[in-house]
């Protein structure tokens, strides 16, 4: 209860005097528990500003850094919602994230869903490096932008990679603090998000990279480094389950009459459609791969020596619908060998064996024969 003073007091005390320095002093103190109450705020404001940028630059994952990002802005400054807009080639808007005071976080509904003559596009552009107005603005960014609204820029090397829009706050308009903390949040998530980016990139990069050094350029299969690979699994797969499987190699006859006819031209157009016929009569698990110049591999998973002829039978039967013929030496794993080498060198010697028999014919590996020489005869 407010007491108010006046006159003199009985001692000669200006009373007018008191009340008014009194007036005064309850002023100040109202004035030191405001300025207590936003130092409290911006204190809470920064709290939430650190955990979120600790957090975020301990991943690499963008939705994580993104999500991460427009929950600390709801909670550090209490908007009742936060989107995050993607800027992609030629400056194009996509609405792509949307988070709320439950503290979720979800894709958006609609990626084309705002207005395409706001000031989205100004910062979008680089034209702005901050925006902020009401929902009266005829250049809201929304049709249902609700009271207050401001958008930063995620800028990454000069480039706006993404824009974060909040809107709703807390009282009737955005404060200079809020707006700061706004751009605080902008500036480090596109750090982050350009750091991910990179990183993303830098993955794909050596993801190809690793792809091509195991694909033969000219057609598109696994070379020869990417053939001891899966064999080795194979090899491990097959030696635990117990199961056999056939190693094949196949050489392209007479590419040296095809070069010679129609150029080397000619002859890679007959090593790809050779190539080709084998992907398409592989089954799924069957490795094929380009060992060397005209000499390629199937590796047939889980099939015994039956199954390996009907299967080199039928591989035969489509090269010769293409044209192509070919010379097949077969291996069996584990009754020609448990390795890597010693099935290449029994099918290797079957395949020897195919093509003294006139070529266009294959072969299963003969031990008794290829024990009398290095290349014996023909055994069908």
């Amino acid at each position: 209860m407010k007491t108010e003073l006046s006159g003199q007091g009985p001692t000669g005390v200006d009373v007018g005097a008191l009340q008014a320095e009194l007036d005064e002093l309850r002023a100040r103190l109202a004035m030191v528990e405001a300025e207590r109450d936003e130092y409290a705020q911006q204190n809470a404001e920064l709290f939430v500003l650190q955990q979120v940028f600790s957090t975020i630059n301990s991943t690499l994952e963008i939705n994580d850094i993104l999500s991460m990002v427009l929950r600390g802005v709801v909670e550090a400054l209490k908007f009742k919602r936060v989107i995050l807009f993607d800027v992609i080639e030629n400056g194009v808007i996509i609405r792509r994230l949307e988070g709320d005071l439950n503290g979720q976080v979800l894709h958006a509904l609609d990626p084309r869903e705002y207005r395409s003559d706001s000031t989205l596009q100004d910062v979008a552009h680089g034209d702005l490096q901050l925006a902020y107005g009401s929902a009266t603005d005829p250049d809201k960014p929304l049709e249902d932008t609700r009271g207050a609204y401001c958008i930063a820029p995620l800028v990454a090397r000069d480039i706006v990679r993404g824009m974060l829009y909040a809107d709703d706050p807390p009282g009737e308009e955005i404060t200079e603090n809020q707006l700061r903390v706004v751009l605080d949040f902008a500036s480090q998530a596109a750090i982050a998000v350009e750091n991910a980016r990179l990183y993303d990139e830098t993955r794909r990069l050596l993801e190809e990279t690793q792809r091509l050094a195991h694909t033969d350029s000219l057609t598109g299969i696994p070379n020869r480094r990417a053939l001891h690979d899966l064999l080795e699994r194979e090899l491990h797969t097959s030696e635990r389950y117990d199961t056999p499987f056939a190693f094949v190699i196949l050489d392209l006859d007479d590419l040296k009459k095809i070069n010679d006819s129609g150029g080397h031209s000619l002859g890679d157009l007959a090593l790809k459609r050779f190539a080709q016929v084998l992907k398409k009569n592989a089954r799924k698990g069957d490795i094929i791969a380009r060992y060397a110049g005209d000499e390629f591999v199937v590796v047939m998973a889980q099939s015994d020596r039956e199954q390996a002829k009907r299967g080199v039978e039928r591989i035969m039967a489509a090269l010769r619908r293409n044209g192509l013929a070919s010379s097949i030496g077969v291996a069996m794993f584990p009754t020609d060998g448990t390795d890597g080498q010693t099935l290449f060198f029994s099918a290797d010697e079957a395949l020897y064996q195919a093509k003294q028999a006139g070529k266009n014919a294959y072969r299963f590996y003969d031990r008794s024969i290829a024990g009398k020489s290095s290349h014996g005869d023909a055994s069908a």
